[in-house]
């Protein structure tokens, strides 16, 4: 009888060569499908500059002190009216008020912006007029921005990084442009430069969904050693709460040591802008190496280090604060995107409709700096000394870091302790174990939360006979209300085109799938697809 070498059943490692000419496979295979993002990239790179020129003087300062983080709380309480409307829902927006809330918010924050640039302009000095425009403007930058992130959810690692990353780096690239022109008259030109999201809306449209853009597979996807969904569900939460703890330590830096903006000069407002598109495109870059938590714990750390340095500068160069404000201002754009990254996350791990999950992250993040920095202006007064100010935010800092370790501990040590238990056979233990915590329910991402609704199956079937014939995405979008019982004039007002180009799509449809009634599409879409 034949000898069984010991390594016959082992699986064959990959040498070097093929992971790096798998790596190279999939940098091309990125690059070349890319081109479907850009509209989105631009959009939102364009909401947010028009939301930093209106409201963060171009960064040509830190911010605008009260101007910003008390217009922010204004802001954030109306973002959270729209977190309550669909906290209770269970199935997403439908389109046409997703595209008509849409529509009103590139208005309102194009409008808001060049009132404030106005202001400027004419030199006039209002504050509560001022507040009041900068927390309108920052609202319909916010639902801009939620619209944007909106149509990338369902995506992979790599297009979501590369997604978010590229958008902020761009931001930088425009901003640093606008920066350079006279106070006031870069506000006006980033409200006009807002009103490019419509025809960017339209041409992402025609362009291949996200979602569809193939990238390295990473095992539970945004967060590659997460072994199951609860696993995954827990480090968000993790997530979420090092975002609130690190954005309490961004509001101190901020406004070092009294809460006043940090005037740049040219030579730190291009090292801060610099920075941050050096450190996104190294996101980008290790993600595509193979680097699973570049974008996780990775760019925590980098966040946890540019603090650190913060702090050292700030103490170090007392009297030129602003270099100090080069890390903190890096630190506040990195964070910037590392919310829109976190969101995607969450649009994927939960089933309630994306506004839930992108607003939560704005609240938290933003929210927690606000009150922050606010509540050191409010300080002020007593004219707290500059070295206990420092030793402050190093405490605040140590903690954050230490709330943030504590939770990815507990992440693994609930994973080991679920391991031993299926190892054990316990299932009442494992039961217990995958209950959903309360944050977890108030995060969405409870089973419950996940059950798909109705229109969520007929969302997906749609997806993937679409796929299947190669249908356009408006197309799929009329496929999968035409197969829910609407009528094409009733197609044409939810998707907001005419009854004839609805009726256009139908005929499309019957000629590829080679279907000739409504019906036979739907026997289609229960039987052949999944």
């Amino acid at each position: 009888m034949a000898e069984t070498s010991p390594c016959a059943n082992r699986p064959i490692e990959p040498t070097d060569t093929e992971v790096e000419l798998a790596t190279l496979r999939d940098l091309k295979g990125i690059s070349e499908r890319f081109s479907a993002l850009t509209p989105l990239v631009l959009g939102l790179a364009v909401a947010r500059v028009g939301l930093l020129a209106a409201s963060y003087a171009s960064y040509s300062r830190t911010d605008d002190g009260l101007l910003t983080d008390g217009a922010s709380l204004i802001a954030l309480c109306l973002v959270g009216v729209l977190l309550a409307i669909v906290a209770g829902r269970r199935k997403p927006l439908r389109k046409r008020v997703v595209n008509r809330l849409m529509d009103a918010s590139i208005a309102l924050e194009a409008l808001t912006g060049a009132a404030l640039g106005g202001l400027m302009v004419a030199d006039l000095h209002s504050p509560v007029l001022q507040i009041a425009l900068s927390a309108l403007c920052m609202l319909g930058a916010s639902l801009s921005m939620f619209y944007w992130l909106r149509r990338a959810r369902g995506t992979n690692t790599v297009v979501a990084a590369a997604f978010v990353f590229t958008a902020l780096a761009a931001s930088e690239v425009m901003l640093g442009a606008v920066s350079l022109l006279p106070d006031g008259v870069d506000t006006v030109l980033a409200a006009a430069l807002v009103l490019v999201q419509y025809p960017l809306r339209l041409l992402a449209r025609k362009k291949v969904i996200p979602r569809d853009i193939s990238g390295t597979a990473r095992p539970g996807d945004f967060f590659s050693f997460s072994a199951s969904a609860l696993e995954r569900n827990r480090f968000l939460i993790a997530t979420a709460v090092g975002i609130g703890a690190l954005s309490i330590v961004i509001g101190f830096l901020r406004g070092y040591p009294a809460g006043e903006p940090i005037p740049f000069t040219p030579v730190t407002r291009l090292t801060y802008a610099l920075l941050v598109i050096g450190v996104c495109a190294c996101v980008i870059v290790a993600l595509l190496r193979g680097g699973d938590r570049a974008a996780t714990v990775g760019i925590f750390i980098a966040m946890e280090l540019l603090a650190g340095a913060a702090l050292i500068l700030y103490a170090a160069f007392p009297d030129s604060l602003h270099i100090g404000a080069v890390a903190s201002t890096t630190l506040n754009a990195l964070m910037v995107g590392f919310t829109w990254y976190i969101s995607l996350a969450f649009m994927s791990a939960g089933a309630r409709d994306p506004y839930y999950y992108s607003s939560a992250g704005w609240i938290v993040w933003l929210g927690c700096r606000a009150l922050t920095r606010v509540s050191l202006i409010a300080l002020a007064p007593a004219q707290l000394s500059e070295a206990l100010v420092l030793t402050v935010v190093g405490g605040v800092l140590l903690v954050s870091t230490q709330v943030v370790l504590v939770q990815f501990l507990d992440v693994s040590a609930r994973a080991a302790r679920a391991d031993q238990e299926r190892r054990a056979g316990n299932c009442e233990a494992c039961a217990a174990e995958a209950r959903a915590s309360a944050l977890e329910r108030l995060m969405g991402l409870d089973s419950a939360a996940a059950v798909e609704t109705p229109e969520q199956v007929m969302h997906r079937r749609a997806a993937a006979m679409g796929a299947q014939f190669l249908l356009s995405e408006r197309e799929v979008e009329v496929l999968e209300l035409y197969a829910q019982g609407y009528t094409q004039k009733r197609v044409a007002d939810e998707l907001g085109i005419s009854q004839g180009t609805a009726h256009a799509h139908v005929k499309r449809i019957y000629a590829k799938t080679d279907l000739h009634s409504r019906q036979e599409l739907i026997d289609y879409l229960e039987e052949f697809t999944v």
